[in-house]
């Protein structure tokens, strides 16, 4: 991953969490730590970001989910469309996952179904709907569960609609750098009647060493990323994808 790339992913986990050790980044990114520390030096040189002793701080305010939602606003109205009268849904671990979550008219008739502990904060605290918090060791990188115990509830488990929203995609599928996540995602499609996946443009191609899976796992793929349709043309149905145009 060249440095542009990694620098990228620094901004972006700090859109998730306001302070992040450098350790954790580390971790997140598969480099050293001095790596790292090279990296948080020249965007905070460029004024991107504070850095603070053995981590980061971001410049942006706590509402920053909301400011992002701003920004995503057709993507976010087009996933919309699609809530219909579910009733039972899941909802992604990221940023994007978030800013939707609060665009949702929550009642509570309604389950929201998570494994991202920023969400779930958020439905708690700002919604009337029944919360499932899918727990488990909390990945601090994204503060989101997926592993053994993860897994183990959400074979159990069957919702009516869920919104993917991946960090990284290309016309080949979807890509992380945690190995491990692939049976996460896997399971999780095949608990869900309907699947709905939100390809950001900014994040097509980003960097990730496995393919978690193919965009044809999703039943609807919604992007804004440009010529989509020719970019997946052969790789999903039409009448599957769901393009934003100017």
């Amino acid at each position: 991953m060249i440095p542009a790339q990694r620098q990228q992913h620094i901004l972006d986990a700090l859109a998730e969490s306001p302070c992040l050790s450098l350790a954790a980044l580390a971790d997140r990114l598969r480099v050293s730590v001095m790596t790292i520390r090279r990296d948080v030096a020249e965007l905070s040189a460029a004024g991107a970001l504070i850095a603070v002793r053995g981590g980061v701080k971001s410049l942006t305010s706590p509402a920053r989910s909301r400011a992002g939602a701003a920004e995503n606003r057709s993507l976010l109205q087009a996933a919309l469309s699609y809530l219909g009268q579910n009733r039972i849904i899941f909802l992604d671990s990221g940023p994007l996952g978030r800013q939707l979550a609060q665009l949702i008219p929550w009642t509570a008739e309604m389950t929201a179904v998570t494994n991202d502990f920023l969400i779930a904060g958020d439905i708690a605290r700002d919604t009337p709907a029944q919360l499932f918090f899918i727990g488990g060791e909390l990945s601090r990188s994204d503060h989101s569960c997926y592993k053994s115990l993860a897994l183990d509830t959400l074979g159990a488990l069957s919702f009516q609609l869920l919104y993917l929203s991946p960090m990284s995609w290309s016309e080949r599928g979807v890509w992380h750098h945690d190995e491990y996540r692939q049976k996460w995602y896997r399971t999780l499609a095949a608990a869900s009647r309907r699947t709905v996946l939100l390809a950001e443009s900014r994040r097509y191609d980003q960097s990730g060493l496995f393919n978690l899976y193919s965009l044809t796992i999703a039943d609807v793929v919604i992007t804004d990323f440009p010529a989509a349709e020719r970019l997946l043309q052969g790789r999903v149905d039409p009448l599957k994808l769901h393009p934003l145009r100017d």
